[in-house]
């Protein structure tokens, strides 16, 4: 039984001196070999920056609508015009108004000027100069009054023509003519066709990749768009734990309401997904070092997905044999590219 002993202990003994001793046969490559620009895409639409319904700012019966659901109208092209002659006796009202102030103030002036000039022979009483100029300070004021009165029946009368904000795509007829209307009743749907931008929603762990790129592109059944980054908005989804960002087209754009992929290149060196491990919690690569396979983990790295990495391109990974390997264990390089055509691949 003793003899039994002793053999088995000389077994385990060797065994784990060959297990000490043991070298892993591993194949290498530079890591510059490896590195890729990861391609991430998103869904996208094109929005109009001013959507508007434009109201009518004073009433009147619609006259005229000369524009068409579909009508492509320049800022500053009538939308429709209001009978305006309610607002033009007004003008005329308030025209004459100003003319009899402004004879009043007219003649408040001579009457102070001759009181003046009898004041210096002293042959009026100082009450009476007194109310002159008093006169003359209420003459100024109606006037003034009165010019203000008439700058605003002019706008009355320019609000009787509703005209194009912007330059933009007629979406609605919203009042037809003859309809009786008062302000702030909309009249008109406008789409503005110039001024768009690109809302997309990309997720938290992709937005500095986003930050990072150097060109940016919306693909729809139009063609493909190149984009200028505008913004990021500092501000996650509830729902999908997502980033709304905003574009502007750099030339060419796309009709408004498209809908599209956003594409975007990263500048930031990755490797691909599967050429990762994981050990223990961390996920990283092996490095061939002095016939050493060192564990190097990549605290950026997500499961599936390509890793960023700041390592020298030089580096030796290791990409054959290295799901068998723990860190420090002795390798063996295959320093012949020819012989793994499967390597990166297992």
């Amino acid at each position: 039984m003793k003899y039994r002993l002793n053999i088995l202990l000389l077994v385990l003994l060797a065994t784990t001196a060959q297990a000490q001793d043991r070298v892993t046969n591993v194949t290498t490559s530079n890591l510059g070999d490896r590195i890729i620009y990861p391609e991430f895409s998103v869904p996208a639409t094109t929005l109009s920056i001013n959507d508007s319904r434009i109201s009518a700012e004073t009433s009147g019966r619609i006259l005229e609508v000369p524009v068409l659901v579909g009508d492509r109208v320049n800022q500053g092209q009538l939308l429709a015009r209001l009978d305006c002659r309610n607002n033009q006796a007004r003008l005329q009202q308030v025209q004459a108004a100003l003319q009899a102030a402004t004879a009043r103030n007219i003649l408040a002036n001579r009457q102070i000027e001759r009181t003046l000039s009898l004041r210096q022979a002293q042959n009026v009483s100082e009450e009476l100069l007194d109310q002159r100029e008093s006169n003359l300070d209420t003459a100024k004021a109606d006037q003034q009054a009165q010019q203000a009165r008439l700058v605003e029946a002019k706008l009355e009368v320019q609000r009787c023509q509703i005209l194009a904000p912007f330059t933009g795509i007629v979406m609605q007829r919203i009042k037809a003519e003859g309809e009786w209307i008062t302000p702030g009743q909309s009249v008109i749907h406008l789409l503005d066709s110039e001024r768009l931008e690109i809302s997309a929603q990309v997720p938290v762990d992709q937005v500095s990749s986003l930050n990072n790129a150097s060109s940016y592109m919306l693909t729809t059944n139009q063609g493909s768009f190149s984009l200028k980054l505008r913004h990021v908005l500092p501000v996650v989804g509830k729902r999908g734990r997502n980033r709304e960002v905003r574009f502007e087209f750099d030339a060419e754009m796309a009709l408004p309401g498209s809908t599209g992929r956003l594409t975007w290149r990263s500048s930031i060196p990755h490797l691909p997904a599967d050429i990762p491990v994981r050990r223990g919690d961390d996920l990283g690569i092996f490095l061939a070092v002095d016939g050493t396979a060192k564990f190097h983990p990549l605290p950026n790295a997500l499961e599936g997905q390509p890793t960023p990495v700041d390592l020298p391109v030089e580096s030796r990974i290791i990409i054959e044999g290295r799901h068998a390997l723990n860190h420090n264990a002795s390798i063996r390089t295959d320093e012949n590219p020819a012989c793994c055509p499967s390597a990166g691949k297992e």
